[in-house]
C-alpha cells in the first residue's frame, strides 16, 4: 500500500529551462513525508520535532530521474515503506505527472529515528512501527539499502 500526496509545481520549483530543478524533487518527497505524518501518524512531524525533540533525518538516498515536470504540472507523489529496521526506515517515492501518468522521478530515502538533542539513534516506537508496517511494500533492490550502523532489523 502507498500513501499519495498531490503537489502543484510552482514557479519557484523550476530552473531556467522551465523544468523542475533537481533538488526540488527531494523537497517533493519531504513534503509527501510530512503529509504522510499529518494523515497517518498520531502526531504531526512539526509536533514531533518541536514537542518530542525526535526526528527522522535522511542518511542515504538512491534516486533516478526519468521525465521532466514543468511549471504548472501537478505531481502525484506515492510514498511506501521499503524496509523497516530497529531505528531506520527506508521510504520509496515515485513521482508521476498527473496529466499523463508519466513516471518522472523515483527515490529510496533511508532515515534514522533520533533524539534531536543528543543525535543518538532511538528504537522506533510501536505507535510508528504499526503505521510504517501498514505501508510496507518491499521493492526489488531494497535489500541493499543502507541501514543505520546499529540496525539489527
Amino acid at each position: 500500500m502507498a500513501f499519495t500526496s498531490i503537489q502543484k509545481i510552482r514557479f519557484d520549483d523550476v530552473d531556467g529551462a522551465g523544468i523542475v530543478y533537481y533538488p526540488k524533487y527531494f523537497g517533493l518527497c519531504h513534503s509527501a513525508f510530512e503529509d504522510f505524518f499529518d494523515s497517518a501518524a498520531p502526531i504531526s512531524y512539526p509536533e514531533m520535532i518541536r514537542d518530542r525533540r525526535q526526528g527522522f533525518p535522511t542518511v542515504a538516498i538512491q534516486s533516478d530521474f526519468t521525465a521532466p515536470l514543468a511549471y504548472g504540472d501537478t505531481a502525484i507523489v506515492a510514498l511506501a515503506v521499503a524496509t523497516l529496521g530497529r531505528s531506520s526506515v527506508s521510504f520509496t517515492y515515485t513521482v508521476r505527472r498527473k496529466r499523463d501518468g508519466a513516471r518522472c522521478f523515483g527515490a529510496i530515502i533511508t532515515t534514522v529515528f533520533i533524539d534531536l538533542d543528543t543525535h543518538e539513534s532511538l528504537t522506533i516506537p510501536p505507535e510508528f512501527r504499526r503505521i510504517f508496517s501498514a505501508f510496507l511494500t518491499p521493492v526489488e533492490g531494497t535489500e541493499g539499502a543502507p541501514p543505520s550502523s546499529d540496525d539489527s532489523g
